[in-house]
């Protein structure tokens, strides 16, 4: 996500779809929490402290990485980026403040906000396709580039997609206008994968799953690991379609490297901590 915002328009189908992400996710965490007997109103009190905490959290995160503000090599710079593992990282610590406050099961929190969570993303992912950020790799294998690694990682699925094209002044347009691939005074970028409908198409799949899921049957935490690995899972290798990241090492971006990370975090912590007994239900 950008921090990319005209003064000057205070309305935009970006924002409106946001507000409905938000009010979405609100909704579908109050209805988790009031079935599994914690009352409605932590949620409200809960939803706007994290969403203020987890904006702050993902500013900050890309402030520690100056690198990643990159999205064309030394060309382009696409100003602060507010990184959205970030946002889940500094949200999940507001999430264990509160629940020590208000003397709350901290993974059944967790549980709670986990669907929402996907939810949410799944329709901001349809905004990000319509404000033309989060973007695609070119779709076309005519067009090479010194960043051909970076705009087109997998040149070989140019023929899975037609594409779609972004006027001026957009991030996809500047991109790649950056990096010479069309000319000035050109009418739109060149078609790139609309990657953000691939990810909000299967993040509906994932919340389909996982909604026949019955969480509350097992250990308070189980939904909250699911769906951090199945989304880290898929955002993952939606990567490789995506044009925006910054390639750190091994051809990976950095959220490809944070995904790998959270995901081995997910997986091996449990184990580690059994070692030492069997962990609670906190």
């Amino acid at each position: 996500m950008y921090s990319h915002f005209d003064s000057y328009v205070w309305v935009t189908p970006f924002g409106l779809i946001f507000l409905l992400a938000i009010v979405v996710a609100w909704w579908f965490a109050r209805r988790n929490a009031v079935s599994v007997g914690v009352d409605g109103s932590h949620i409200d009190l809960l939803m706007p402290i994290s969403i203020i905490v987890g904006v702050a959290g993902g500013v900050l995160l890309s402030l520690a990485m100056p690198k990643d503000q990159m999205i064309a090599g030394e060309m382009m710079q696409a100003g602060v980026r507010i990184r959205l593992f970030g946002i889940l990282a500094a949200s999940t610590i507001a999430v264990f403040i509160y629940s020590r406050i208000a003397t709350l099961s901290f993974r059944r929190l967790l549980d709670v906000f986990a669907l929402p969570t996907l939810a949410g993303l799944m329709i901001h992912r349809v905004g990000c396709f319509l404000a033309g950020c989060c973007w695609g790799d070119v779709v076309s294998s005519e067009h090479t580039s010194t960043f051909a690694s970076q705009i087109q990682t997998l040149p070989f699925l140019s023929s899975l997609s037609n594409g779609v094209q972004y006027p001026p002044g957009s991030l996809p347009y500047e991109q790649h206008l950056a990096l010479g691939l069309i000319e000035p005074g050109a009418q739109a970028s060149l078609p790139v994968f609309p990657v953000q409908l691939y990810e909000a198409a299967l993040l509906l799949v994932v919340l389909l799953a996982l909604s026949r899921f019955p969480w509350r049957q097992y250990s308070n935490g189980v939904l909250a690991v699911l769906a951090v690995c199945a989304y880290t899972f898929i955002r993952f290798f939606l990567e490789y379609l995506r044009a925006d990241g910054y390639i750190v090492v091994a051809n990976l971006t950095v959220t490809q490297l944070q995904c790998l990370v959270l995901f081995s975090s997910i997986v091996l912590l449990p184990r580690l901590l059994g070692r030492h007994g069997k962990v609670g239900n906190t």
